[in-house]
């Protein structure tokens, strides 16, 4: 019996990096985890993975920008998997480069998918944890939206959607907490994932492995985190070997 074991999880942006490595320590431990991405491969070869290692895994591949698309999304999940009890908001996108350069469209993006669609799939997971008076909810966030670190050059929109995303933990923790629902941001630093090879290729070097991340999210989705909620949790490493 692992720590999760009869909870249903909800992981999106689950086709690498951060969000597939969640969900495979999610089902580890004994979540059905529904695993959502937008390309079919990526998101059905993790599912794959963590069939063949005995776990439950239930793919859907959905744009989470679309918002028919994302309450269709939870309602696969009600329907194929039961309640949800823990959601993990990995899905996320970075454009890079100087911000006086950057276009609508950029930024359109920017806060579509880091932004818009983190709270949209926050709001749809509360209606269904509310009633119920119990769940967690995780978005990933980034150290580059937490005030007093030093930021990277040519990520100032990312870092001002990750701020948001950190902000909103707090507040949306404080709102729900009497509820029994917590809600607690991830912050990690540098990650490596395809998505720090191609936003930062220069700290792709002191990065951590994506599991590190998924360790501290798999800790608070358990009941060993029962008394952590509203705040914001900064994951530095140690980076990653071989």
């Amino acid at each position: 019996m692992g720590e999760l074991t009869g909870r249903v999880a909800l992981v999106t942006g689950a086709g690498r990096g951060i969000g597939a490595s969640c969900a495979v320590l999610l089902a580890q431990q004994g979540a059905t985890v529904v695993l959502a991405a937008r390309t079919e491969a990526e998101v059905a070869k993790v599912a794959e993975h963590i069939a063949e290692s005995g776990g439950t895994a239930i793919p859907v591949v959905v744009d989470l920008v679309e918002p028919v698309a994302t309450e269709h999304l939870f309602r696969e999940v009600r329907e194929r998997a039961g309640p949800l009890d823990i959601l993990v908001c990995a899905a996320g996108v970075a454009k890079v480069g100087p911000f006086a350069e950057q276009t609508d469209d950029d930024l359109h993006d920017l806060v579509g998918v880091n932004v818009v669609a983190t709270l949209r799939c926050a709001r749809l997971a509360l209606k269904e944890m509310l009633p119920r008076k119990r769940g967690v909810i995780i978005p990933i966030a980034s150290v580059a939206g937490v005030a007093g670190i030093e930021k990277l050059p040519g990520l100032t929109a990312y870092a001002a959607t990750k701020g948001a995303i950190v902000t909103f933990a707090e507040a949306l923790g404080a709102e729900v907490r009497a509820q029994g629902i917590r809600v607690v941001s991830v912050s990690p630093a540098a990650v490596k994932t395809r998505m720090l090879q191609e936003a930062a290729p220069q700290a792709v070097e002191g990065a951590m492995h994506p599991g590190r991340v998924a360790e501290v999210v798999a800790w608070l989705a358990s009941d060993k985190a029962s008394g952590v909620t509203a705040t914001n949790l900064v994951v530095w490493g140690p980076p990653a070997t071989g």
